[in-house]
């Protein structure tokens, strides 16, 4: 078994309107999206994430395994959503956390994607998609985060 391995893979999807890139820098995410606002207030952003792993890890455990990295750097992480998606092929998990954090309450959106690559059985991409919030903010970003979701794609004929 190895470690999962961040790869650069050519990844598409439509960026929300109101939405910027930025430096992902220091995130451990390949990209990250800000929602343009109020720069005194809670900055909603999208990280997205690209493993490739070879293990036996499901996606139920990789969800969990962002849920226990997220605890070790805030003060209070639950689970208050967790639905299967995707196929037998390809599963998927979507999960909704509540993040308590210094600076208040956050709530945090996560799909966890996996991708099959050939036919090694455990050969795959693991794409972690997160949108964090606070609470209030939801109604107008989840939206947005639901359409950025529906638009990921790994460009053919490019993957390295």
């Amino acid at each position: 078994m190895t470690a999962p391995e961040h790869i650069d893979v050519p990844v598409g999807f439509d960026v929300p309107v109101g939405w910027r890139a930025a430096d992902p820098e220091g995130t451990g995410a390949a990209f990250v999206l800000v929602k343009d606002g109020d720069p005194t207030e809670f900055t909603p952003n999208v990280t997205i994430g690209v493993l490739r792993r070879d293990d036996d890890v499901d996606i139920d455990a990789a969800a969990t395994e962002s849920v226990r990295r997220l605890a070790d750097s805030v003060l209070e992480v639950s689970v208050v959503d967790r639905q299967d998606v995707g196929n037998d092929r390809a599963p998927g998990i979507a999960q909704v956390l509540r993040l308590r954090t210094d600076d208040g309450v956050l709530v945090q959106s996560q799909v966890h994607l996996t991708i099959p690559l050939g036919d090694a059985p455990h050969d795959r991409l693991v794409v972690e998609l997160a949108c964090t919030c606070r609470p209030e903010q939801a109604q107008d970003v989840v939206p947005d985060f639901q359409r950025l979701v529906a638009s990921f794609h790994i460009r053919q004929g490019e993957q390295r």
